[in-house]
């Protein structure tokens, strides 16, 4: 069994791509609690991958009351002229 040092929330997390950080490939940047962390992955499938998988837990990380719902545009369906 391993002790956390520190645990974090994902909540209002940023995750992204670390375009800027040079000195290694395929690296995504997470701030969380005024902290950033920057994770190597594998590849560049892997880091899409990680990077959903951050935004999709911080979208997820608020609770039901206080989230910000989406605004969904829909449009009617074309009709076919005949």
């Amino acid at each position: 069994k391993h002790n956390a040092v520190r645990n974090y929330t994902l909540q209002n997390a940023e995750s992204g791509l670390a375009a800027d950080y040079l000195k290694r490939r395929h690296v995504v940047r997470v701030r969380v609690e005024g902290e950033q962390f920057l994770l190597q992955t594998r590849n560049d499938r892997h880091v899409v991958e990680w990077i959903e998988a951050f935004q999709a837990s911080t979208n997820v990380a608020l609770d039901l009351d206080s989230r910000v719902l989406p605004k969904f545009i829909t449009l009617p369906r074309r009709r076919r002229r005949r």
